[in-house]
């Protein structure tokens, strides 16, 4: 059965009562599990409050306390994107089962030591990175059960520039299942990624578009969200059938 998680992310913007709608109603719809970032806004960004998504990123910051309610809070499976090795202590304190790998962290190999020390699963989205590098991290982390995810890491990514091709392969080049995280507006790419066999789907998730945040347009809301996980389970009983 295809793995559908719900990246909650930054789009409650450091509201606990949305955050905990978001989760509620990514159980409605049937997902397999919420994900969340943890991080220091300072640390993310080098101090450096000039950039442009350091506002949105800081909207959209949770405590350590406030990490662990919601934990306890779902009823699926709940985990979360760290990008720094004090965000995996924090996580590893409050006892998820599993790390995502977004695509900026690839490349930090110290982040990837912390997360490999834990032995657990890990999705690890692809994004731009040449499969050199992709190994390179895929070494690092030898001894967790990884899932690469092909990634267009554009906000939204735009239908022409997907080329599901490159996630097809990823069996034959990395030996390893393989996923889409979707930043496409719309359902319809992940339902297409899930015939031609991808294991997991990551899709933002927002309670509403008209939410501030700079992911709420690349995110879909709980309707689309229950027809997302719908179909996926249609096409898989489908398949199942062999029609």
């Amino acid at each position: 059965m295809t793995y559908i998680i719900a990246e909650c992310g930054i789009n409650a913007n450091g509201n606990m009562d949305l955050a905990k709608q978001q989760i509620d109603l990514a159980t409605m719809c049937g997902c397999n599990a919420v994900k969340f970032q943890v991080y220091d806004t300072d640390r993310l960004y080098n101090n450096d409050r000039t950039v442009p998504s350091y506002k949105d990123s800081q909207r959209g910051w949770f405590s350590y306390k406030n990490f662990r309610v919601l934990a306890d809070y779902s009823t699926i499976d709940w985990f979360a994107a760290p990008f720094d090795e004090y965000a995996v202590a924090l996580l590893e304190d409050i006892g998820v089962g599993q790390y995502k790998v977004a695509s900026r962290s690839v490349t930090d190999h110290k982040l990837l030591e912390c997360i490999a020390k834990t032995k657990k699963p890990v999705f690890m989205s692809m994004g731009n990175h040449d499969n050199i590098i992709v190994k390179e991290a895929l070494e690092i982390l030898s001894d967790n059960q990884v899932v690469l995810l092909y990634c267009v890491p554009e906000y939204p990514t735009r239908i022409q520039n997907l080329d599901f091709n490159k996630m097809t392969v990823i069996p034959e080049i990395f030996n390893t299942p393989y996923g889409f995280s979707d930043h496409t507006t719309g359902i319809w790419a992940s339902i297409e990624a899930v015939r031609l066999g991808a294991d997991v789907i990551e899709k933002h998730f927002t309670i509403s578009r008209n939410l501030e945040g700079c992911d709420q347009i690349c995110s879909i809301e709980p309707p689309e969200m229950r027809l997302l996980v719908k179909s996926v389970r249609q096409l898989e009983t489908y398949s199942q059938k062999g029609i």
